[in-house]
């Protein structure tokens, strides 16, 4: 048997794989965390960019654009959600995936799950049969594939959507491994396009991608079993001879990855390799009462594989200063936090942040191996004092898999499009989800519950 027929396997067993309670509960939590991104998301320009794409089909009312009352095909409702849900760069992560499983997962299983009145139980359980496939790939191709520049929430993503989307439409192992083959020639995103609105727009089609080819398997179209690891099948032509391992591939269905390595929440809204020089920013901030004006030069130790897409001393916008940990740090160390409105352009303007960028130096620190995220703040003073901080994998509170802050994130993502006294029961119906027996009314409450006017006008 190939690796693509191990996947198709996969996906179709008749009983489904034996999902503990503890992955459903995890995967509850990152619907709640991808609706809030969702939401937050959907107020960028980007987000109204592909909304005006998918205008001229709003009479295929069949799913939901989150945060506004318009019903579309499922493929668009997949294309917009997820271009939305990463938007801000505030879903969550995977470190095996080298990118965000949720934001790819969940727009096509929402879409296809309420036009066909699916179950909250099924919902989750095509989640992680997407997941799953998706990781094994991951593990299979990463993190050669990554550093090739390859955008692995866009390419081996739209593997995790199709996976996703074959489970819930119920394809046999023939049609699965069809919508698999035709994923192959579907899979593209590059890193180049990182801070730029092209990331989150690679991830809505995606996303959007699964579900097309996972409907196309489903009426019947064809594909070839040598697309994922033929001479010039996928693993060959991404990623080169030599470099992927087909044990990986087929070890899917020895335990589950989403307990191993999980998914990890965002704290703050910006790419997750910042996160810990923010963390320790902050610290820094409460614990030793820095005065700005004091300091001459702020050094931040860390991983070269982390460092190389977020060094950038200089931003212009807000999706670059997401992208900058000398932004994230200067911004951490004036005001002791980081949220939403850090990414305006009022706030990427201050001359306060933007002084103190000019002394901060970016270090690499070789002995954080593979993707770790520890990182090192040294901080010299004008006095000639020094101030320190360092912090290891196991001290990043980025690192939390069921974060204290996840109600408090999901009331700032929604506060300005949804009325205050309904975002608690937003959050909580969400919680609910794996007792509906049908999505429907749920999901197209996310589009009632807007703050906007009820037939919003794209413009």
């Amino acid at each position: 048997m190939n690796g693509l027929l191990h996947l198709a396997s996969y996906i179709c067993r008749s009983d489904g794989p034996d999902i503990p309670s503890q992955a459903r509960n995890l995967v509850n939590l990152a619907l709640v965390d991808f609706i809030a991104s969702a939401f937050a998301g959907s107020t960028e320009p980007i987000s109204r960019f592909v909304m005006n794409q998918v205008s001229e089909n709003l009479g295929a009312d069949s799913a939901t654009i989150i945060g506004c009352e318009l019903l579309v095909k499922p493929m668009d409702a997949a294309f917009v959600n997820g271009t939305m849900g990463h938007a801000l760069d505030f879903d969550d992560s995977n470190m095996v995936l080298g990118g965000h499983p949720s934001v790819v997962l969940f727009p096509g299983i929402l879409a296809l799950g309420q036009s066909k009145g699916s179950s909250g139980k099924e919902i989750l359980d095509a989640y992680v049969v997407g997941f799953e496939v998706m990781m094994s790939i991951a593990r299979a191709i990463n993190f050669e594939h990554y550093e090739k520049g390859w955008h692995p929430t866009s390419t081996i993503g739209t593997f995790g959507s199709v996976a996703a989307a074959s489970k819930l439409l119920g394809l046999d192992k023939t049609r699965s491994s069809h919508a698999i083959g035709l994923t192959a020639s579907m899979v593209s995103g590059i890193k180049a396009n990182f801070g730029t609105m092209a990331k989150p727009l690679q991830v809505g089609e995606a996303s959007r991608r699964g579900v097309l080819c996972a409907l196309l398997a489903a009426d019947g179209c064809t594909s070839s079993l040598e697309a994922l690891e033929g001479k010039q099948g996928f693993l060959n032509v991404y990623n080169g001879l030599g470099y992927y391992r087909m044990k990986e591939l087929f070890a899917l269905g020895d335990g589950f990855e989403i307990l191993r390595s999980g998914i990890k929440f965002k704290k703050y809204p910006c790419c997750g390799s910042t996160h810990a020089p923010i963390d320790a920013a902050i610290g820094l901030k409460k614990h030793n009462g820095i005065v700005i004006s004091e300091i001459a030069e702020v050094q931040v130790v860390m991983n070269p594989r982390r460092r190389a897409h977020v060094d950038r001393s200089i931003v212009t916008n807000e999706l670059e200063a997401k992208f900058s940990v000398q932004y994230t740090v200067a911004a951490a160390l004036i005001d002791g936090s980081i949220d939403l409105s850090h990414f305006t352009s009022q706030s990427i303007h201050r001359s306060d942040i933007q002084n103190l960028m000019r002394l901060i130096v970016l270090v690499d620190q070789n002995s954080f191996l593979d993707l770790s995220q520890g990182c090192e703040i040294l901080i010299k003073t004008l006095s000639s004092g020094h101030l320190s901080i360092s912090l290891d994998d196991s001290q990043w509170r980025g690192s939390e898999s069921y974060p204290s802050y996840m109600e408090n994130k999901f009331n700032d993502c929604l506060k300005h499009k949804v009325e205050q006294e309904n975002i608690g029961k937003i959050f909580n119906s969400i919680l609910n989800i794996e007792s509906y027996d049908n999505v429907n009314l749920f999901l197209r409450s996310l589009g009632r519950n807007s703050v906007s006017q009820k037939k919003e006008k794209l413009k």
